[in-house]
């Protein structure tokens, strides 16, 4: 029994390490900018190693663990750089999570972000949503899947205070425009996506690739969950 202990407590062991590997954040480069280091945390998908860059795009993004990821990202956007200000950063709760909305590819027409070189088999995007005005109705898209929302990035970063910032999901495929700074694009696969934000004063501001774990990894985890119950029963009745 103690042998499927310690095998359990090493493959949960593993997976974290696996999972620290599985996200790929992106930032677009104005304003508030997440430091790119491993003590940085910001995101829907909490990690740090955060990149960032503006339409010149990155090359080979750096994921979650500090290792190059072979990710390749470039935007195209109307206008350029902008964004909110006066935000203050990092947040209450020590994320950089108003850095992330803070700037944008501002844009009265359309955004598009293309990513390249994904080698998850299977994954999730989330694109962050942001403008310098609130109440403005929009479109993000796949091409296959398409959320609408209304803008709501000032109220949600607080600029001027100290604060954390208000992270809310569209999951609105017709017209209902809630008020939204982010949406999931889930269970993609391939190695490249395009993303289409259509706004009338608005931009992307940021993304995170997450990768949905292997069935393999899922009984790894499920015998690291088993292996701990034991362990914790065995120490209650010594």
């Amino acid at each position: 029994m103690k042998k499927i202990i310690l095998s359990a407590l090493a493959a949960t062991v593993m997976v974290a390490a696996a999972n620290a590997q599985n996200t790929i954040s992106w930032q677009y480069a104005n304003g508030g900018i997440i430091p790119s280091d491993g003590s940085s945390y910001a995101g829907v998908a909490l990690a740090p190693f955060w990149n960032n860059s503006r339409e010149a795009g990155v090359a080979n993004l750096l994921a979650s663990d500090g290792s190059s990821s072979g990710v390749s990202l470039g935007i195209t956007d109307q206008y350029g750089a902008w964004g909110i200000g006066n935000v203050i950063s990092p947040d209450t709760d020590g994320y950089y999570n108003k850095a992330i909305l803070d700037g944008y590819a501002n844009t009265a027409t359309t955004d598009t972000l293309s990513l390249g070189g994904i080698s998850f088999s299977q994954y999730d995007v989330i694109v962050y949503l942001s403008s310098d005005t609130d109440g403005r109705t929009g479109t993000i898209s796949d091409g296959t899947t398409t959320f609408s929302f209304t803008t709501m990035a000032v109220a949600a970063v607080d600029r001027y205070n100290d604060s954390n910032a208000i992270l809310t999901q569209t999951t609105d495929t017709g017209s209902g425009d809630p008020q939204a700074d982010y949406a999931i694009f889930s269970n993609l696969t391939g190695s490249s996506q395009t993303f289409t934000m259509t706004i009338g004063g608005g931009g992307i501001a940021g993304m995170q690739i997450v990768g949905v774990p292997e069935p393999g990894t899922l009984v790894l985890v499920g015998l690291g969950s088993f292996g701990l119950l034991v362990w914790r029963r065995r120490m209650v009745k010594s």
